[in-house]
């Protein structure tokens, strides 16, 4: 299970955040480390997590899930990370086909 930090992490904020101003979000969320290195920041009502991953490029703004399934808690997004199902469906491709109105085929 992940190591909840305590206070505001202002290094980790301006990790996740490059275009750091004292955003009032990231002062006031709470911070936590996972057991395989992923760092996320969150607020009570989780409408929005924060996730900066350990192989995150300088200058990238992190990696946001808005509206974070309600009947989820926090718990239940660290498992999801620290499960590899993150890391199993960041790399996924969308093979998108779009029927021509036309010719009546898929392209």
């Amino acid at each position: 299970m992940a190591f909840i930090l305590k206070g505001y992490r202002p290094r980790i904020a301006r990790r996740m955040n490059p275009s750091y101003s004292e955003n009032r979000w990231f002062t006031a969320a709470t911070y936590a480390k996972t057991n395989n290195g992923y760092f996320v920041a969150w607020h009570d009502d989780l409408n929005r997590v924060a996730l900066l991953t350990p192989d995150h490029l300088e200058g990238e703004e992190c990696k946001w899930f808005e509206s974070w399934n309600k009947d989820n808690t926090i718990e239940t997004f660290f498992e999801y990370v620290e499960s590899g199902d993150y890391e199993d469906e960041k790399n996924m491709v969308f093979n998108l086909f779009i029927q021509n109105p036309e010719t009546g085929e898929w392209e």
